[in-house]
């Protein structure tokens, strides 16, 4: 287990999705309404799946009631 994670920002889930499932390079211009409508999230000039952070919570939350 880990005691502790120090970070700089608040994008480490962004960090943590990435690794686990994959993405794509997108633009910062981007309609984020069609976007949304198609399930689909902007971060920056990055296209995550909404599908994405679902599995980052079924990864993190068991994680956090363990703690």
């Amino acid at each position: 287990m880990v005691d502790c994670i120090v970070t700089t920002g608040g994008g480490i889930e962004e960090d943590f999705m990435k690794c686990m499932n994959s993405f794509h390079l997108g633009d910062f211009y981007a309609n984020d309404i069609e976007m949304r409508k198609k399930a689909l999230n902007r971060i920056g000039n990055i296209v995550v799946p909404s599908e994405n952070y679902c599995k980052l919570e079924d990864w993190l939350i068991p994680l956090f009631y363990e703690m």
